[in-house]
């Protein structure tokens, strides 16, 4: 069952995302916590506390927004995007709800954590 933002089980179930390495070219694979929202996945890429640097899966996205998951036994093309603006604060306010470490992590970045919308392509 895929959780929902709203739902008391949200962010509790997870999914690969395969993206393509923004150096190699290469194929690279990442298991996530998500929520969903409007039917779009939601990834949090909490990144380093110890430092600035974005995950790689987040900086392969940056470079080619075009990615695979595998969730709920399907597999299904997406596009990413960064929410940003009212969608980010929208998005953030109900990731935190759901998952309080989220501002734990916010709190220690030094930088803004970035909330990732995943919209199914075909």
């Amino acid at each position: 069952m895929r959780s929902r933002l709203g739902d008391a089980a949200a962010m509790s179930n997870d999914l690969m995302i395969t993206t393509v390495g923004r150096k190699t070219g290469r194929p690279r694979t990442t298991t996530h916590f998500y929520g969903e929202d409007r039917g779009h996945l939601v990834l949090v890429g909490p990144g380093s506390e110890a430092g600035p640097h974005l995950p790689g899966w987040y900086r392969d996205l940056m470079v080619n927004p075009d990615a695979e998951v595998q969730v709920d036994g399907r597999t299904l093309h997406v596009r990413a995007h960064t929410a940003r603006g009212a969608e980010r604060r929208q998005l953030w306010k109900k990731l935190v709800a759901r998952e309080p470490v989220y501002q734990r992590y916010a709190d220690a970045a030094r930088g803004e954590i970035p909330v990732v919308v995943l919209e199914e392509t075909a």
